[in-house]
């Protein structure tokens, strides 16, 4: 099982890439579009603002999971740079299932209140809201994989001794 996560974390890679350029590119064309409808045509569409202001939520908790997995997340690495490389392995491997618990717990109330709240609708496209909370819990679950195949590949790797950190400095 340890070693399907980092299978699935880099197929989830190959799928989330597109979806996030394809989702950044529609939100690209829908303000475009908002901008020439506005103020070259003196026309604003309704729903333009409604679907990119959507659109940029998916992508940003997409993307999030992709940062993650990756490790250009925001990170305090005050007291990890300082101890030592045996402690900074297990003070990793915390903070993976401590990211992983949470975002567990933000899925599956995520998913919960995502799907409750099917009958309440968006104002100009006047089509559910799941649709836009779901971004959240998605978001969520994603970082949960790939905070597990984080943890499990920095399970297989070998401490690194006093000696090498000083080398790697």
């Amino acid at each position: 099982m340890a070693n399907e996560f980092p299978k699935v974390s880099s197929c989830l890679h190959r799928i989330m890439v597109p979806v996030i350029f394809l989702f950044s590119g529609v939100m690209f064309l829908v303000v475009l579009t908002q901008v020439i409808f506005r103020y070259v045509l003196s026309h604003p569409l309704p729903w333009s603002e409604e679907s990119a202001r959507y659109l940029m939520i998916w992508v940003a908790c997409l993307a999030a999971s992709e940062a993650y997995a990756k490790g250009n997340h925001i990170g305090v690495t005050l007291i990890t740079a300082t101890v030592k490389p045996a402690l900074r392995k297990i003070m990793t491997l915390a903070i993976h299932l401590i990211v992983a618990a949470l975002c567990g717990f933000i899925a599956y109330q995520g998913f919960f209140l995502g799907f409750l709240l099917w009958e309440q609708v968006s104002p100009a496209m006047e089509i559910p809201m799941t649709f836009p909370y779901l971004a959240i819990p998605t978001g969520a679950s994603l970082i949960f994989i790939q905070a597990l195949a984080l943890f499990f590949q920095k399970v297989r790797e070998p401490p690194i001794q006093d000696s090498e950190a000083c080398e790697l400095k």
